[in-house]
């Protein structure tokens, strides 16, 4: 009646058993449905488990409903797939400590297309939100699915973005599949299953765990052929990416920031102990050795909306940090009235953004 993907599914749901004692298992009993049949003595054999591990995987053959998971695959739109499935990710199979399987809600995109990790600070600025949005966007144009968590920050803005191109994106949740955290994101959840693909290791309704996130964080990091740090403290999350990226041979990049910024700290670290420095789409396209035709490097300067002469020389002088308009009339010495009407032409033409306290950054 069952088969070998429902018992990973059991498997696969004892979260206080970790993987390396699972894997033990499965290697020495063959599959998980001969360590669900295992008698105890059976199990002990096997030298992977005892004592309180022994007792927890024991306990749930009795209060694991088997038919109740499959009613919440079916109600949840999921599905729950196994290294063996061709849709399953090829990079997740390099890696030591790989999911027994994944729940996926939405649509993986094909192993043929490459994919790119963005993380970065929950807390981020101006500038981090508008070279997020650039590069995932240009990335996504270009053919490549942009991978990250979901959190706040960084991650929402990489994932949008890559909407918004009209790209995939995956979001790697520390939660269940069918559980959006946080919940400010529902919206953005609802894009990314309905454009892209959620995935989780966790079983379906599974809530936030403080734990699980770090741990999640290897999936993000193995699942892709690089992964870029987009704004982050000395002490980030997002470095706990870059590091299991850089554990299992994955290119790590950063974009590089104010050196007196603290969200700089981070990115400027890894750049200095020798991960690749992004200042443009086109150095990771590069490093995934994938060339930009001419006309996705002719989208990406954004040159198809014309400007005027006096519009290109303010334009030039905006930059992904937040500049005020007194700023720009002395460094341009303008009329105040004049560049406020210049920039509004910009504004509507999609070339700068307003910000609060009188302040203008470039979109494009």
């Amino acid at each position: 009646m069952y088969t070998e993907r429902n018992y990973l599914m059991w498997l696969s749901s004892l979260m206080n058993i970790n993987i390396d004692i699972k894997l033990a298992l499965i290697k020495s009993l063959g599959t998980a449905e001969a360590i669900w049949n295992a008698s105890r003595n059976e199990l002990l054999e096997t030298k992977a488990i005892k004592g309180e591990k022994l007792e927890q995987l024991m306990e749930s053959r009795y209060k694991y409903d088997m038919d109740g998971e499959l009613e919440k695959l079916y109600r949840s739109e999921a599905e729950f797939i196994v290294p063996d499935d061709p849709c399953y990710p090829s990079q997740l199979l390099l890696m030591n400590d790989q999911p027994l399987g994944l729940y996926v809600i939405g649509r993986l995109p094909d192993n043929v297309y490459p994919m790119v990790s963005i993380v970065g600070s929950r807390r981020i600025s101006d500038y981090g939100a508008a070279v997020c949005n650039k590069i995932a966007g240009e990335l996504a144009k270009a053919g490549v699915s942009i991978v990250s968590g979901m959190a706040m920050g960084i991650d929402a803005v990489a994932h949008k973005s890559a909407i918004d191109a009209g790209g995939n994106t995956v979001a790697v949740m520390g939660t269940g599949a069918d559980v959006c955290y946080p919940a400010v994101n529902t919206n953005l959840y609802n894009e990314i299953k309905n454009r892209g693909c959620i995935i989780s290791e966790y079983p379906l309704g599974t809530r936030p765990y403080k734990a699980n996130f770090p741990y999640r964080n290897r999936i993000i990091a193995c699942i892709s052929r690089a992964t870029l740090v987009i704004e982050a403290a000395e002490k980030s999350g997002s470095l706990i990416t870059a590091n299991k990226a850089i554990e299992n041979g994955r290119i790590v990049m950063a974009v590089p920031g104010n050196i007196t910024s603290s969200l700089s700290k981070g990115c400027n670290g890894l750049i200095r102990k020798g991960c690749v420095p992004i200042t443009k789409t086109e150095d990771v396209m590069e490093e995934l050795g994938i060339k930009m035709s001419e006309r996705e490097l002719k989208n990406s300067e954004k040159e198809l909306i014309p400007l005027a002469k006096d519009e290109k020389m303010l334009y030039d002088c905006i930059s992904y940090e937040p500049i005020t308009a007194d700023e720009l009339t002395e460094k341009l010495n303008m009329d105040a009235g004049e560049v406020a009407c210049l920039l509004t032409m910009l504004e509507l033409k999609g070339c700068v953004r307003r910000l609060s306290g009188q302040k203008v950054v470039r979109c494009l």
